[in-house]
């Protein structure tokens, strides 16, 4: 992971919002090409949606809700900003709604196969 003091994020060379899907965008904020670990930030549109049924990762995922709202159409249950998210490499989640749309922050920390972090 590259150091960085304060700065605005969107003024680093190649930090530019780009789609995921309708309405979703990621900035990539910092990542380990050794390890694959990386650090985004998600923003949702209002009435945004997942086109992906179901979402499974073989990483760690660690999600901050900033702003706004995320419902999980599956679970049928909703969360509000200030929301904490820590998903281990398996798990089941999504697909998610937001219907006033949303800001979050997200950590994604590659595991090797005993589920251990993966060393730089």
């Amino acid at each position: 992971m590259e150091q960085f003091e304060f700065h605005p994020a969107e003024s680093a060379p190649g930090r530019t919002w780009k789609a995921l899907e309708p309405g979703v965008d990621e900035m990539l904020l910092n990542e380990d090409a050794a390890t694959g670990r990386r650090t985004t930030l998600q923003r949702w549109q209002p009435g945004a949606a997942n086109q992906q049924k179901i979402f499974v990762h073989d990483y760690v995922e660690e999600i901050y809700l900033a702003e706004g709202d995320l419902f999980d159409t599956r679970l049928q249950q909703g969360w509000e900003k200030g929301a904490y998210a820590y998903r281990k490499p398996g798990m089941e989640h999504g697909p998610f709604r937001s219907e006033k749309g949303c800001l979050m922050f997200v950590i994604c920390i590659p595991v090797a196969k005993d589920g251990a972090e993966k060393a730089p």
